[in-house]
């Protein structure tokens, strides 16, 4: 079978991708964008969940997330940099009726309510991780800001069989570095009982 210069480059590109996502050791400190971060477990919402996050990141403040989330409802959980560059949010919904299966419409759902608020949205990719026998579904995209472009993953799983949606955004110069230290960090979710 003959291959595309195209086909070649996205090959070559794919397994670099795969071969630098399998070193990343989250134990260890990672350099990312010439800052230095160290993650290690947290727990949330009255310890229903932990995952590994860097932890020099902390709660934003409620100015800043009054200025950077414009929307009415917002994330429950929002930690950030010192900067409020980069966040992650969290949010655990009250519905106990979410199945496994039910992960990737889960997901859908959002992609297209996110899509039909901002038509000028970006997809890229989406797939699956398996984090301690859970399914984590995730989509990565490109949105803008007030501060210029944005790198944004959302994910989604079922805790307790309720749906756990989160996000990570950073400036979009900096998605190349972060994409696999945080596709990592979303293996690390953990159901606590």
């Amino acid at each position: 079978m003959a291959f595309t210069d195209e086909q070649i480059i996205k090959l070559r590109a794919d397994a670099e991708e795969r071969d630098r996502v399998a070193h990343i050791d989250l134990s260890k400190e990672q350099i990312l964008y010439g800052e230095a971060y160290q993650f290690s477990p947290r727990q949330f919402f009255d310890d229903y969940v932990e995952l590994m996050v860097p932890e020099s990141f902390s709660p934003m403040p409620e100015d800043a997330i009054a200025e950077k989330y414009l929307a009415k409802q917002k994330p429950q959980v929002i930690l950030t940099d010192q900067d409020y560059t980069i966040d992650i949010t969290l949010n655990l919904l009250t519905d106990d009726t979410l199945k496994s299966k039910q992960i990737p419409l889960c997901l859908q759902t959002l992609k297209s309510a996110i899509r039909d608020a901002y038509p000028a949205t970006l997809f890229y990719d989406e797939g699956q991780v398996d984090a301690n026998g859970k399914t984590i579904a995730y989509t990565d995209y490109k949105s803008a800001s007030f501060g210029g472009a944005v790198y944004n993953i959302m994910f989604a799983s079922a805790i307790h069989k309720r749906p756990f949606i989160g996000t990570f955004n950073c400036p979009f110069e900096q998605w190349e570095q972060w994409r696999p230290v945080i596709l990592e960090m979303l293996k690390t979710v953990r159901e606590i009982s």
